[in-house]
């Protein structure tokens, strides 16, 4: 499986410096941005459109349904490249990932029997229905959610994977950060959802096909 770039396909790409078509198109990179910077940047769109000679198309979700799938041999690896989060424990194996393309939602599983880490993931109370302040305190902990609501974030999953059980959100027994985490067989699974007007993009498309 190789990983795959989003909106960059009409950019040209030096070796070392990202071109202004670039910048644009790492808007749609994952991270979830709150409305007002989204439209700042749209506003700043012809602009940057007139300096680097990129069509509006580079800049455009043309599908908010599609996806990436990644991997990486051990957890120490796909900390080391950002595929992974930063609390995930070294001693994973085998660890399969995919990702939304247009949004923050991820699922990933890796081979791994040992503890959490105490001080990054908290346990809740309930299996599978963490409390609204359960929620809060660990999406406030982590970078790409401590700006936003815990209502503004989907606890709906729309990512799915043959390693994926159909199930695995109601076993949750840990938030790390904005993940749902649980560990079952010798795996450690972990999913992290989008926000709501992202799955609801993703549903309408859906419904319409």
């Amino acid at each position: 499986m190789s990983p795959s770039t989003v909106g960059t396909k009409h950019c040209a790409m030096t070796s070392d410096i990202k071109t202004m078509c670039q910048v644009g198109a790492d808007f749609y990179d994952g991270n979830m941005m709150k409305k007002k910077y989204v439209a700042s940047a749209l506003s700043a769109a012809p602009l940057v459109m007139f300096l680097s000679g990129c069509s509006m198309s580079d800049f455009s979700v043309d599908k908010f349904d599609e996806s990436t799938e990644k991997s990486a041999q051990t957890s120490q690896a796909g900390v080391a490249s950002e595929l992974l989060p930063t609390w995930v424990p070294a001693g994973g194996t085998n660890v399969e990932l995919v990702q939304r393309n247009t949004g923050s939602e991820r699922i990933f599983v890796m081979d791994y029997d040992g503890q959490l880490p105490n001080d990054k993931c908290i346990t809740v109370a309930t299996a599978g229905k963490p409390s609204a302040a359960e929620l809060k305190k660990a999406y406030a902990s982590d970078p790409r959610t401590k700006n936003f609501d815990s209502e503004e974030i989907s606890t709906t999953r729309t990512l799915e994977a043959d390693w994926w059980p159909d199930d695995a959100e109601a076993k949750t027994t840990n938030l790390c950060g904005r993940f749902w985490v649980h560990q079952s067989g010798g795996k450690l699974y972990a999913f992290a959802p989008d926000n709501v007007e992202t799955v609801k993009a993703v549903q309408k498309e859906r419904s319409a096909a």
